[in-house]
């Protein structure tokens, strides 16, 4: 399973407009929980907006 990715206050809502998906959507794909394009392309754009990636145990 891929590591959350932790992101600032604001920032759901803020990729949530961005990608144009809902909330619950960018929530699993920061959780690590899916898998599907949309989901990688949610977590770059995270990552690229500053959010941390961090492993599960």
């Amino acid at each position: 399973m891929a590591g959350e990715i932790l992101t600032k206050r604001g920032e759901v809502k803020a990729l949530r407009h961005l990608m144009g998906v809902s909330e619950p959507t960018v929530i699993h794909a920061l959780q690590g929980k899916t898998k599907t394009d949309l989901a990688v392309k949610i977590r770059k754009m995270a990552i690229k907006r500053g959010g941390v990636e961090i492993q599960n145990k």
